[in-house]
Formats: C-alpha cells, sequence, structure tokens
C-alpha cells in the first residue's frame, strides 16, 4: 500500500489490507468502469469506509476522453465518494511500474535483472492510450514474445498473470438462469502451456480461465481431451441445450472413445466449474 500526502491510498490489485482511518482514498486510474472482482472488493470495503476519489483529468489521453468521462459518471453512481480531488501532479512512470510488479508478480521475480531495462523499454514504445494504469501493460506479452523468443517458459508466464489481471478488472455481468440452453462463459479465456512451467507450478496442457460469479474469484481449469472438445462444439457463441451438445459429442472421433455418462459427466464438470453456464 502506497501513501501521498498522509492520506490512505488503495492500491491495486489489491493485497486485501485496509487502513485503519474511516476514509480511503482510491484513484480514477485504478476504479473508473471496472467490474468483476475489483468492483465486488470495493463495493466491500465501502460498508465500513467512506471513499475519497482522486482523478487525474489533465494525465487522461484525449482519444479516450469521452469514454473515460463516460466511464466515471457511471462510477460515480456506485462508488458514492464523499468527495472528489483532482490531482495536478502525476508520476506516471512511477506509477504505472507498482501496477506492473502488483499485476504481474512471477513474471517480476522471474525477470530478476532483466526487469528494469524490458520496462523501459516497453514503456519508450507503448504510448499511453487509457486511463487505467494496468491497461497499460495489455501488449506485455506479445513484447515479450518479440523481445525474447527463445524463452516459451517466460511468454507463458506472462499470458498467464495477464490473463488474471484482465478477468479482474471486465465489467462481466454474468445472470445466473435456470435455462435448460448451454453456453460458454462469456468470460471465457484460454492458454496453452507448451512446457511444464515451474513459475506457475503447472503442468503442460490447455487451461481455461473465467470470472466465476458465484464465488467471486478467477476459476482456472486444466482440461481434458474430451472437455476441450465440448468447448470446440460450443465455440464462436453457440448454445445448444444438454441432451444436443451430448448427441454432438458422442458423434466426435476422438479416441479412446467414452460413453454418453462419460460425456454428461463432463459437461457436469464444466458447469460446476463456471467454465460452461446456463442460459
Amino acid at each position: 500500500m502506497f501513501k501521498s500526502n498522509d492520506l490512505n491510498i488503495l492500491s491495486f490489485p489489491w493485497n486485501g489490507q485496509l487502513p485503519n482511518s474511516k476514509q480511503v482514498v482510491v484513484r480514477d486510474i485504478d476504479v473508473v468502469g471496472v467490474g468483476a472482482i475489483r468492483k465486488s472488493q470495493l463495493l466491500k470495503i465501502q460498508a465500513n469506509h467512506d471513499f475519497i476519489l482522486q482523478t487525474h483529468s489533465s494525465f487522461i489521453p484525449a482519444t479516450v476522453r469521452s469514454i473515460y468521462d463516460e466511464e466515471l459518471k457511471r462510477t460515480l453512481q456506485w462508488l458514492k465518494p464523499v468527495s472528489v480531488n483532482d490531482i495536478s501532479s502525476f508520476d506516471f512512470p512511477t506509477e504505472v511500474i507498482h501496477t506492473f510488479e502488483r499485476s504481474f508478480p512471477k513474471t517480476t521475480a522471474y525477470l530478476g535483472v532483466m526487469l528494469k531495462p524490458a520496462l523501459e523499454s516497453y514503456l519508450k514504445e507503448m504510448e499511453w492510450s487509457s486511463w487505467l494504469l494496468q491497461d497499460h501493460w495489455r501488449y506485455f506479452s506479445g513484447f515479450i514474445r518479440q523481445k525474447y523468443p527463445e524463452k516459451p517458459a517466460l511468454r507463458e508466464l506472462v499470458n498467464w498473470e495477464w490473463i488474471h489481471a484482465w478477468l479482474e478488472i471486465q465489467p462481466f455481468e454474468i445472470e445466473k438462469s435456470k435455462g435448460k440452453q448451454i453456453t460458454v462463459n462469456p468470460s471465457l479465456q484460454v492458454l496453452a502451456l507448451t512446457e511444464n512451467n515451474s513459475e506457475l507450478q503447472r503442468e503442460k496442457g490447455l487451461y481455461t480461465f473465467v470470472y466465476d460469479q458465484e464465488t467471486v474469484k478467477i476459476a482456472e481449469r486444466k482440461l481434458d481431451i474430451y472437455e476441450a472438445a465440448l468447448l470446440d462444439l460450443l465455440a464462436e457463441d453457440r448454445i445448444y441445450t444438454e441432451e444436443q451438445l451430448l448427441e454432438m459429442a458422442i458423434l466426435e472421433e476422438i479416441e479412446p472413445a467414452i460413453n454418453r455418462n462419460e460425456w454428461t459427466k463432463r459437461i457436469e464438470v464444466l458447469l460446476a466449474s463456471a467454465v460452461l453456464v446456463k442460459c
């Protein structure tokens, strides 16, 4: 947690610690337009604390200013700060690097002495084109792919941490439904690890990541070949009843073949893990 002018500023991604004071400072560069886990965290904090919102209007790029203004209005409706203070000075290079370190802790540790030159090089190449500090790192995985093509483990580590960072703030609104049709969770992200990754402590394979609205967490799952086939059948926003999905799955030419009951179990597992949702 960082402090500025003796005020308690809540830093994100949040580490779960709160100041003792009743008033907590949050910044537009961390909270405007967010949803998913971050919004849930803020609403929970709001129950016992008052928010002071710091804005940085003079630092918002002109290309996104109109969108920022609309998102700020919407955020104010649920954030309900006791005051809004516009900040005239802002150390962007320092703050954006602090955000990187919080969003990519395993990548930070992995890069070691390579970290500083890599971040400096990225920041020189990337134009500031958002208002959320975390968004400034959305192209970092592509940058790492070009800079270290011989390090697939590093590239996959960066992708893994960025998926978590992205899902943490996206404004997903997934309505709970008792419908009979099945589709993929709209927050679904997929990443293939091409080799065992010691930093992540994960084996090679295909992984899914979703925002689970019931638990307000990011759920990850390693898929087997049958679960992967089910996701392929539901690609491109396809929607089927469970019976239709079963019939199509049985026709899949996968060896070793599994029976109808086993396919049913795979569907139930994906539903329970929020990879699939009913609509």
